[in-house]
């Protein structure tokens, strides 16, 4: 694994429970419908966010997290749904073993060659992959700010984003799937100035920060949302997102 994915997350599982969105119903209700409501592999299943929501829809899903704090959180928040305790690289289950297979906020951190190699290998005939990402709205000039601001403290993100690089290039590169479906839907959070930061305290490249750095860093963001038009004095205001989901089939 990724170092600062592996030890980010591994710090910051608490905070992720706690502070990240749920996906946008329309997005997993697509999901449930191409995948027939049949058995889910939820891969990079972290503390269960997505699984529970597949799980809801009426899907029989199945979390795969490599990280024991996530696992810890995932069995919390969904203690009768089994959770699989490995990398996406490497996945415990024969062939043909699932309808569908799931990546929510995880594919840029995976070895994208093995994983779409495993992933092809556990799906049946014409299955389904599902990769989907809430997306911050950056033209909110306060959700823009504090994207720089943390990007400018931490040295920037480690990884790459489908903007800069869609996921249907780099599935489309490997082979073995056709990209059938895309679907963006808006999907604000309500937040508070303390639900912000809790979010910021979950992000890897922040957990691994030295604690004076983050501390720094937070007290930073603290001052921006006290100064913003849109979040200085209010209890709750709009945290604007879009869930987008990019849906191929196993060739």
């Amino acid at each position: 694994m990724d170092p600062v994915s592996a030890g980010g997350f591994a710090a910051a599982a608490g905070h992720y429970a706690r502070a990240r969105p749920v996906y946008a119903r329309a997005v997993v209700g697509a999901i449930a419908q191409e995948v027939r409501r049949s058995r889910v592999l939820d891969l990079g299943a972290g503390t269960g966010i997505l699984t529970g929501q597949l799980r809801r829809a009426g899907c029989d899903v199945v979390g795969l997290e490599p990280l024991g704090g996530m696992v810890e959180q995932f069995r919390r928040a969904l203690p009768r749904v089994p959770v699989v305790r490995s990398v996406a690289e490497t996945v415990p289950f024969v062939a043909g073993s699932f309808e569908g297979v799931t990546i929510a906020q995880a594919f840029h951190w995976m070895d994208h060659g093995a994983v779409l190699r495993e992933v092809r290998r556990v799906l049946r005939p014409d299955g389904v992959l599902a990769v989907l990402w809430n997306v911050r709205d950056e033209s909110v000039p306060w959700v823009a700010e504090l994207a720089d601001l943390v990007e400018a403290r931490t040295g920037g993100r480690p990884y790459s984003e489908p903007r800069e690089r869609p996921w249907t290039a780099v599935v489309g590169e490997q082979g073995g799937f056709r990209h059938v479906r895309a679907l963006s839907e808006a999907n604000p959070v309500r937040a508070s100035q303390e639900s912000v930061l809790e979010r910021v305290r979950s992000t890897s490249f922040v957990a691994v920060l030295d604690p004076a750095g983050r501390d720094a860093l937070l007290q930073e963001v603290r001052e921006l949302l006290r100064s913003s038009e849109q979040t200085s004095g209010r209890q709750w205001f709009d945290y604007p997102h879009h869930t987008r989901v990019d849906i191929w089939r196993r060739e």
